[in-house]
């Protein structure tokens, strides 16, 4: 029986796969817009329950028949528990008896399944979402009876007569579910609680990823037009001219090229500013670290090694801060450092 369910299971996860790819960037772009960045708890609480609607819809849909002939039986139950009687009459039947038989036979283990299936939208509308039992109860129901009418009209009209019975069994089995779901929820403790949103925004004088990201842009323009038509791209010259602009530059007047045009420098964590040294050691895990890696590594060299370098570029430097409130990545974090908008790179005024 449970072998039947691993073709929809891997339906499922297959769509899950493909839609999970098309809404990330809207995702990023989406939590951005809210909170200044991503949080990690509100994207995992979604993504789960992507992965885990997706995969109930093709437990409960598929597989569609190929063909379906409409005999005109009524594809309805409205008789609460049925299924009781139809398994007391399957094992009758059968000349079986006994607990062993009733957790094994097919009716049974088809509620049982029925049940589970609710049971993650339980936990997670207590741990993630705070939701008290009675609205387990509501949802789990109402999403529910919305499979069930679903079912009975074809598909909405998609097949000319039901493939599956609509059954008030189903409701039942599934509003149970979802309130033993929200029963054991403080025992899932991988599901995430999402913060409130002003837990999740990040501060205000905060430089986003996607700024910074232009602002390297930018000054990686400035490299590749100056290293190509001044110097005739001299790997030296390349190496000397990121030297300047990434940590000379910032050391002295605390930005960047991209920096200046994207209104933000670097500063220190205390608001004070970031000597040389501090900013060579970040800038060692950061983009001048990579270049002279690219430039001065032999092609000799291990593949692994340079997707590894590759790898601890984009994660530290990128990938990191994005899920951060203060968005510093490794780097800032080595140096004990942080970008700033211009306003707050300016000393302030002694007091006299």
């Amino acid at each position: 029986m449970l072998s039947s369910y691993l073709g929809p299971v891997r339906t499922g996860f297959a769509a899950f796969v493909g839609v999970g790819a098309l809404v990330l960037l809207p995702l990023i772009a989406l939590h951005y817009y809210r909170f200044g960045r991503v949080e990690p708890r509100r994207a995992l609480v979604l993504y789960g329950l992507l992965a885990y609607g997706l995969v109930a819809l093709a437990l409960i849909f598929l597989p569609f028949p190929s063909s379906l002939e409409c005999t005109g039986e009524d594809m309805v139950s409205t008789t609460p528990f049925r299924w009781v009687t139809d398994m007391r009459n399957n094992l009758a039947a059968n000349g079986r008896s006994g607990i062993e038989a009733v957790v094994t036979s097919t009716v049974f283990l088809q509620q049982a399944l029925n049940v589970a299936l609710f049971v993650p939208l339980g936990v997670v509308l207590r741990k993630s979402y705070g939701r008290g039992p009675l609205a387990a109860v509501a949802i789990g129901l109402g999403i529910s009876l919305a499979v069930e009418v679903v079912q009975y009209t074809g598909n909405l009209g998609a097949f000319p007569c039901p493939y599956r019975i609509a059954d008030v069994d189903d409701l039942i089995s599934n509003t149970a579910g979802s309130l033993l779901g929200w029963m054991i929820a403080p025992a899932a403790l991988v599901v995430p609680r999402v913060p409130h949103p002003d837990a999740s925004t990040a501060p205000p004088d905060t430089v986003t990823v996607p700024r910074r990201l232009l602002g390297l842009a930018v000054d990686v323009i400035v490299l590749v037009v100056l290293s190509h038509l001044v110097f005739r791209d001299d790997v030296w010259w390349l190496l000397a001219l990121t030297f300047t602009i990434r940590v000379v530059l910032p050391a002295a007047t605390g930005r960047t090229p991209g920096g200046w045009l994207l209104r933000y420098g670097l500063r220190r964590t205390d608001g004070t500013r970031a000597n040389p040294l501090r900013i060579t050691a970040r800038e060692l895990l950061g983009v001048t670290g990579l270049i002279t890696y690219t430039a001065l590594a032999p092609s000799s060299w291990w593949f692994a090694l340079d997707l590894t370098v590759l790898a601890v570029f984009v994660l530290g430097a990128f990938a990191l801060p994005v899920f951060r409130r203060d968005q510093r990545g490794l780097p800032d974090l080595t140096a004990d450092t942080r970008a700033v908008p211009t306003a707050s790179t300016v000393e302030p005024a002694p007091v006299r």
